[in-house]
């Protein structure tokens, strides 16, 4: 038990620590501001990080990012001798520092200053670059982290590298609902939200379920159940993707290591570019009693930064009897040859083509090439997105072998799954979902 609650305290504090600076994150910012009610809050914003980003690569400006980081903290220490002033990393372009009541409004103003002076412009000799600085105060307002991005949105055309933030200013939606996001994500990660949803997979010529697709899911606290429309773009922005992709391929591992149906899992360019996460999908795969009835779906959300790397994984894991699906065929793959060198099983058609079918003759078309091009390449083909009738119609016309969507099965939780098979959970629908 002991070594149990030690893991899970060392996952925890990693989950709140960012890696590049050594900075505490949001998440325990959100968690120590419970404890030290923080009244006062200075936000630094870097305003060129994009270009630096574009001319360094992601690698380097990281490692610039952690520079800058280790000069502020450096030089507050020089003037807080009591550490009544505690920094936090928000993302990769936001730094901000927090105090509590026991700081003096006047010092902590006096001390903001010393920071914008010095700091506007950081120096980073290595690599010969200026950082350029933007610096926003909040005093004594809820919800201060909100506050001072609302103030950097509102503000972001004004000549001007310092902003008090005003109590007038307007608040994007966009920003408030971040936050309750972050919340709800730090939620699941704490108390085991993370879910995945199974939806069916239908063969059209035995007219029963061929595998299912593993769907991630957010339970919250309340019942509430969040699909990736909702959080994933949060998600990835603050750091939190890896964590969830993590607990989601252990979940649905462990769910199906008896079992005798094939599964997909959604993989990533994120978890592709990640030595973590390629090592912890060869653990589960060397612990499955049966590796082979796992599929590996292949997502294009970001660039693969290295193409013999994605061959490597591809061929390491097809050693296991994986096979490999491209998902979201026909929306926006940059290089048709590579995509095809990776010889995958399945084809999935995007959802966009599908949806349209009986509406547009263009995409007809469009789905009449691919079918030729699956046959040509010895690919299975999914249909995915067959919400209708009308669209199963001519799913059929054209020999698609697979077909997935509401028309069939909705996801659904394992324990629907388990205990009464899909099809029957399909028709009920599932838990209560916010976005879909």
């Amino acid at each position: 038990m002991g070594e149990l609650l030690k893991k899970q305290q060392g996952f925890q504090e990693k989950l709140m620590v960012d890696v590049h600076t050594g900075l505490g994150n949001y998440i325990k910012y959100k968690e120590e501001n419970k404890l030290r009610s923080y009244d006062k809050l200075v936000m630094i914003q870097i305003e060129n990080a994009e270009a630096i980003r574009s001319q360094l690569g992601q690698d380097q400006y990281l490692a610039l990012l952690g520079q800058a980081a280790d000069q502020i903290q450096t030089f507050l220490r020089t003037l807080v001798q009591d550490q009544g002033l505690t920094s936090y990393l928000l993302n990769e372009e936001t730094l901000f520092a927090a105090a509590g009541p026991a700081m003096s409004e006047d010092q902590f103003l006096s001390l903001v200053h010393a920071l914008f002076d010095k700091f506007q412009f950081i120096k980073i000799h290595d690599i010969q670059k200026t950082v350029l600085c933007r610096f926003v105060v909040v005093l004594h307002q809820q919800d201060m982290v909100e506050r001072a991005l609302n103030t950097l949105h509102a503000n972001r055309h004004r000549q001007t590298s310092f902003l008090i933030c005003d109590h007038e200013a307007d608040e994007p939606l966009s920003s408030i609902e971040e936050f309750k996001i972050i919340d709800v994500l730090t939620r699941a990660l704490e108390n085991d939200g993370v879910v995945p949803y199974f939806q069916g997979i239908r063969d059209n010529q035995t007219q029963s379920i061929s595998h299912y697709e593993a769907l991630m899911r957010i339970i919250d606290v309340d019942g509430t159940v969040y699909a990736p429309a909702f959080f994933m773009d949060t998600a990835k922005k603050y750091h939190l993707y890896s964590y969830l992709s993590e607990r989601m391929y252990e979940r649905v591992f462990s769910l199906f290591a008896e079992r005798g149906e094939s599964v997909s899992l959604n993989f990533s360019a994120y978890d592709i570019n990640s030595q973590k996460m390629q090592q912890l999908i060869f653990e589960q795969l060397e612990k499955a009693a049966h590796p082979e009835h796992f599929i590996l779906e292949i997502l294009e959300d970001e660039p693969f930064r290295d193409v013999e790397t994605l061959r490597c994984f591809i061929h390491k894991i097809r050693q296991y009897g994986v096979q490999i699906a491209i998902d979201d065929f026909g929306s926006g793959y940059s290089n048709f040859l590579q995509l095809m060198e990776l010889n995958p099983d399945y084809l999935k058609i995007d959802g966009e083509i599908i949806r349209h079918l009986h509406q547009s003759e263009t995409h007809r078309k469009l789905l009449r090439a691919i079918t030729v091009l699956g046959r040509e390449f010895n690919m299975k083909i999914v249909a995915e997105f067959v919400e209708n009738k009308a669209i199963q119609s001519h799913i059929l016309d054209y020999g698609i072998q697979y077909s997935q969507g509401f028309y069939f099965y909705k996801p659904a939780g394992f324990d629907q799954l388990a205990l009464s098979g899909i099809d029957a959970a399909a028709q009920q629908g599932g838990s209560r979902d916010v976005s879909l």
